[in-house]
């Protein structure tokens, strides 16, 4: 329904159908993942985008009519933990097909959101793995359970490494993962909030473990990505050449979001993706640290921004209540308050997210040639950032 409670697509019967054939969107605005097309139309056949911009549509083709809303690509979050409502006991006490069932039940809210891939970066007992593919969920992407040390960030998980067992213990972790089938190596490199063991602005690792992580999961074509709260664990990252940088919030030994220039350089000329962690309910209390470094945190992001820096969203969905799986609907207000131009945040939240996942060529815009996957608003993003909170109808391929 649009705004006013009108109904716009009437025709629908079902939460989910199954569309076949080729049809037309025709909508009130359209931004591709790049920038806004004058013309708001997008045509598919089957599975894949076949024409943006078109003011016909072609012969045979159904035409879909959504008068007032936006066309937009599917949104890609780059860090959710699916497995999970909260981190913590539960990680460890729940069996595996519990938590195979969970992480469904949170794939299917991220994606009535309009959130059409996922990066989920730690569970447990690989229990994710199973999902790919499942047509009613987002294209996901999975890291199992994260490398950590003995007792260190989210050990409890099932991904600790004795790292005084040399290389050929660091190669083994990444090989064990490779043979589940897993997608990205994920690695703690600093310690983290949720497991008070290890200080979140210290580093678990050495630049040299770091960099046999990278060396064995390139030989296996996987991408790394590195969980950093700390500014030593950042350049760690950087100079390992890790893939993505998770949180990249620059926190000193006070927990206070603190970067230097020279760090914030290092990053932006890397062209790493910092997979910034952004979008939370705001009716739930944050704890103290993370309320005393919100404006500390907008203003390293918009630094990084204006360095010319790379930056995604993280939401980091399920490691708390104020953290639920469609809670990227509020990254687009933290990238503004953060320096972002609408059009700028809708662009790390769609193309330059897809890109950062590996998966440029066929996600993250309204583009001939790829995949179907499309978000319709009732409302227009980029002059009403509310309007992500509005959605009409999803496509997933």
């Amino acid at each position: 329904v649009d705004r006013a409670g009108k109904p716009i697509l009437a025709a629908f019967e079902h939460d989910r159908e199954v569309w076949s054939g080729m049809f037309m969107l025709r909508g009130e605005s359209l931004f591709d993942g790049e920038r806004a097309v004058d013309t708001p139309t997008v045509t598919v056949d089957g599975t894949t985008i076949v024409a943006v911009g078109d003011e016909r549509p072609p012969d045979g083709a159904d035409i879909i009519e959504l008068p007032g809303a936006s066309l937009l690509p599917g949104l890609v979050d780059c860090h959710q933990h699916l497995c999970f409502e909260t981190l913590g006991d539960a990680a460890v006490t729940t069996e595996p097909a519990e938590l195979t069932a969970q992480a469904r039940r949170s794939a299917q809210r991220a994606l009535a959101a309009g959130i059409t891939t996922v990066r989920d970066l730690g569970d447990r007992a690989y229990a994710t793995l199973p999902l790919r593919g499942a047509p009613d969920l987002p294209t996901l992407l999975c890291a199992g359970p994260p490398i950590t040390v003995p007792g260190g960030h989210c050990w409890y998980l099932g991904g600790e490494v004795d790292t005084s067992g040399g290389e050929a213990a660091l190669r083994a972790i990444v090989r064990e993962r490779v043979a589940e089938g897993c997608d990205i190596i994920k690695i703690m490199v600093t310690g983290g909030f949720l497991t008070p063991t290890n200080p979140m602005w210290e580093s678990q690792f050495s630049l040299d473990d770091l960099r046999i992580v990278v060396d064995e999961a390139r030989r296996h074509n996987r991408p790394v990505a590195a969980h950093c709260h700390g500014i030593d664990g950042i350049e760690q990252a950087v100079r390992a050449g890790v893939n993505s940088i998770e949180h990249c919030s620059f926190v000193d030994e006070n927990l206070d979001v603190r970067p230097t220039e020279e760090i914030l350089r290092l990053v932006a000329e890397s062209k790493i993706p910092a997979s910034v962690t952004v979008g939370r309910l705001p009716s739930v209390p944050v704890p103290e640290f993370v309320a005393k470094n919100v404006e500390p945190g907008r203003a390293a992001r918009r630094r990084l921004h204006e360095l010319g820096g790379v930056l995604v969203p993280g939401t980091d969905a399920g490691i708390g209540p104020g953290k639920p799986h469609d809670i990227m609907t509020y990254a687009l207000e933290e990238f503004v308050a953060s320096g972002l131009a609408p059009a700028q945040g809708l662009h790390a939240m769609t193309h330059a997210a897809a890109e950062a996942s590996g998966l440029g060529a066929s996600k993250g815009r309204l583009a001939p040639g790829y995949d179907a996957d499309i978000l319709a608003l009732a409302g227009d993003p980029i002059s009403d950032v509310d309007a992500m909170h509005e959605p009409v109808a999803v496509w997933a391929r």
